[in-house]
């Protein structure tokens, strides 16, 4: 089975990586304000459960640049991928 398309794409892993930030880290802070009203302890584990996922969705981000290792891991995906492709058309060649 191959992975191509959308899924082997690095902007599209960064965009997703973006959009998550800012949904959690908006619930984070709106959970936030009604830690002190009558709804306390539903909006205590919203809120711990989108801290969490901020980090994780932060960790991932960072993972995405430079030399992060999410980024190898699709290049390296991206260059396997092109190379099979190649050796698929010699092949028919």
């Amino acid at each position: 089975m191959n992975i191509n398309g959308q899924l082997l794409n690095l902007q599209t892993h960064r965009k997703v990586a973006k959009i998550g930030m800012s949904v959690t880290l908006a619930t984070v802070c709106l959970t936030a304000l009604g830690l002190k009203g009558r709804n306390k302890s539903r909006c205590e584990k919203l809120h711990t459960i989108a801290g969490i996922a901020f980090v994780g969705f932060s960790l991932y981000h960072a993972g995405l640049y430079e030399n992060g290792i999410f980024r190898n891991m699709i290049v390296n995906a991206n260059k396997k991928n092109a190379e099979a492709k190649r050796l698929a058309n010699d092949d028919k060649a």
